[in-house]
């Protein structure tokens, strides 16, 4: 490197010298700014969303990949159901979180399909995007993997249910619940129907005595009869709302106190709530369901909702069984959220559980 001195002598002159030294840095280095780890987020849910908006994202090549390019407050869902509240004011797209961090946030909308955690990579498929070959996949290398996935419906391996049922988890299994809400109606009001074919189509199921199902029947049955009562005035009567739930009492996560709450308001509304009951089979046309006390009874329906619990995504489950956690039911993390035996990878939210230290 060079050195330029500078000296101001007594009778006003400029006296200039310079010093010259080897540099000795490798060519070109001096030019290169340090590169940053990556860091690859799968998923945009409650987890992966904060995550990403607490992360300081000046010191990290941050990269997210999700097929869903939105989040959702999916405590609102019933409500959207019904109309009550509009999709739109539930949802936050991805992109205008990423805009507002600073060093360059990139998102791609595709579904993880493979994690390699020896080579620290994950393996991309998109639907809305194709690659050179035409298949729409790509991988992503990361340093450090945050895995933010959350989890899928649980249907317990019930014949008839991914089929025949409606789920409650997206925004968009909110509006095609609204969608057959209308068409239940619809047809039950068709001249070519008899009373006990109308009785059918407007019998709403909801299976899942848990905040979900409770919320949701509360709400369906707020706008039957505050507002398609008006639509729909001759069939009116013919509506029937049944929770279903394989406990004793609905909302046992609960309070006692708001159980039994839920469960008179219900009584009171013509709510009817079936507790003791497993469903054991789903048809188009009828649940088949048993009880202790009456064995099985198939009761027929116009539309069912399935809101049972969450499960395991089969991507975790394969996950998993690489790193050796294949007879867990989530990822097993530390209480720093790392994910055990992997290096570099994380795992919060649904998808994952801290399993505390031995004191």
């Amino acid at each position: 490197f060079s050195c330029l001195y500078l000296l101001l002598c007594s009778g006003g002159g400029l006296v200039v010298y310079a010093d010259s030294k080897p540099d000795l840095r490798i060519p070109g280095e001096q030019d290169q700014m340090p590169t940053k780890k990556k860091v690859v987020i799968l998923g945009t849910g409650w987890a992966g969303t904060n995550f990403l908006k607490n992360l300081d994202s000046s010191f990290y090549d941050v990269q997210v990949v999700s097929p869903r390019n939105y989040f959702a407050f999916t405590p609102l869902l019933p409500s959207v159901t019904c109309g009550t509240v509009d999709a739109r004011s539930i949802v936050e797209p991805v992109r205008n979180i990423i805009r507002k961090k600073v060093g360059g946030v990139k998102f791609w909308e595709a579904e993880c399909c493979k994690i390699d955690p020896t080579a620290k990579k994950v393996y991309c498929r998109s639907n809305v995007g194709t690659n050179l070959e035409g298949n729409g996949e790509f991988v992503v290398d990361y340093d450090y993997l945050v895995i933010a996935m959350g989890a899928r419906v649980n249907t317990f391996n019930t014949p008839g249910v991914t089929e025949h049922c409606h789920f409650l988890k997206e925004v968009e299994d909110a509006q095609r619940i609204k969608r057959s809400v209308i068409d239940c109606f619809e047809r039950a009001s068709l001249p070519t129907l008899t009373d006990e074919e109308r009785k059918k189509s407007l019998h709403f199921v909801v299976v899942g005595g848990g905040p979900t199902g409770v919320e949701f029947a509360a709400e369906l049955h707020d706008f039957v009869n505050e507002d398609l009562s008006k639509l729909y005035p001759k069939i009116q009567e013919l509506v029937k709302i049944s929770l279903i739930e394989a406990g004793e009492h609905i909302l046992t996560m609960f309070d006692k106190r708001i159980t039994e709450f839920a469960e008179r308001k219900f009584q009171r509304d013509g709510i009817d709530v079936k507790t003791g009951y497993k469903v054991v089979k789903v048809s188009n046309k009828s649940i088949s369901m048993v009880s202790k006390e009456t064995g099985e009874i198939d009761v027929p329906y116009g539309m069912a909702i399935w809101s049972t619990g969450i499960g395991t995504r089969p991507i975790i489950l394969d996950f998993m069984k690489e790193i050796g956690q294949g007879d867990r039911r989530v990822l097993a993390t530390d209480e720093w959220l790392r994910v055990r035996e992997c290096d570099g990878v994380y795992a919060l939210g649904d998808c994952a559980t801290i399993t505390q230290r031995k004191v």
